[in-house]
């Protein structure tokens, strides 16, 4: 059977970008937080300038402040246009654009941020000594998993454009990754890049910590991630193990039955992090709760997920 899980350990409050924010303001007061070319506040400046509702700079970090404040609000930010229903608990909407143009409205909880951006926290060992340089726009599902990552374990999240004093290097932007010259100075580094670029950047940073995963607009950010003490082969050519709150399953898709290991199928994915539903297609995507990728994949031994070239080809521009 094809299938891998990994469940998040239960936690006593309930999850939010809020709350973590909260958290790392009393855990990790004046330890630096949100940087971009103007801005640098501390983990106590951002949360005063959320709860008195200011956004500090018109830069990246006031972007993301304003919009935590709505999100504190309760209010649904909308980062695509659409006008049709909305599932329950959704207050973030991304767009999904396809390979023939086609957008798609994806809704999702902000709360499930959170909980990927912990998981992810915890799965790269995030400490309150990290710098992690993003390039990412926060229209993209995985920014708000890696401040959710940085908010949970105190490390400083820069969106400068700057990885002089980073640790770990985070590139999403296609721009960024194609500009992306080798850093070997940093401890770990996503690349969101085809696997021969990612080997290619490995062997000219041989100690610097890859990281691979699976991240759709349907997932926030990394659904699957590799694990740091697989080796860097490994890394290169498979997209990891579920995170906390995610299962996966490879499904035949003429028959719906989950297959055997190495036994190619369709990805299918459900649990924190997965997405709610499309606006006004209630129920499109789903079965048994779990979200159909449309990609073709299979697990390894080790719980693994490996798409074939052409699979990792179309994910890099759209499908």
């Amino acid at each position: 059977m094809a299938t891998a899980t990994n469940r998040m350990q239960t936690v006593g409050e309930h999850r939010t970008l809020s709350t973590l924010l909260g958290r790392a303001a009393e855990r990790f007061a004046d330890r630096p937080a949100l940087i971009d070319v103007t801005t640098s506040l501390t983990w106590t400046d951002a949360r005063d300038a959320l709860d008195a509702g200011s956004t500090p700079g018109d830069g990246p970090v006031a972007q993301t402040l304003a919009i935590l404040s709505d999100l504190a609000r309760g209010e649904v930010f909308y980062f695509t246009e659409t006008s049709a229903p909305l599932p329950p608990r959704t207050d973030m909407v991304f767009a999904a654009t396809r390979a023939d143009g086609q957008v798609d409205a994806v809704c999702h909880a902000s709360a499930d941020a959170a909980h990927i951006g912990a998981a992810l926290a915890l799965r790269e060992q995030f400490t309150k000594d990290d710098r992690v340089a993003l390039a990412a726009s926060v229209y993209d599902p995985g920014f708000w998993a890696i401040l959710a990552a940085c908010m949970a374990s105190g490390a400083a999240l820069d969106l400068s454009g700057n990885m002089d004093q980073a640790t770990t290097g985070w590139i999403i932007d296609p721009a960024a990754v194609a500009a992306f010259a080798p850093q070997p100075h940093l401890k770990r580094l996503h690349l969101n890049a085809t696997r021969d670029r990612l080997a290619e950047v490995a062997a000219a940073q041989p100690d610097t910590q890859m990281v691979n995963g699976l991240s759709l607009p349907e997932t926030m950010g990394l659904a699957l991630s590799s694990d740091p003490r697989d080796p860097v082969e490994t890394i290169t050519t498979t997209k990891g193990r579920p995170v906390g709150g995610v299962e996966v399953m490879i499904v035949d898709p003429r028959t719906g039955m989950d297959v055997l290991l190495y036994q190619t199928g369709e990805v299918w994915l459900r649990g924190t992090g997965v997405f709610l539903g499309y606006a006004g297609k209630p129920g499109a995507g789903f079965t048994d709760r779990f979200f159909r990728t449309g990609i073709l994949g299979h697990l390894d031994s080790e719980g693994r997920l490996v798409l074939s070239r052409a699979e990792e080809e179309v994910l890099l521009t759209g499908w």
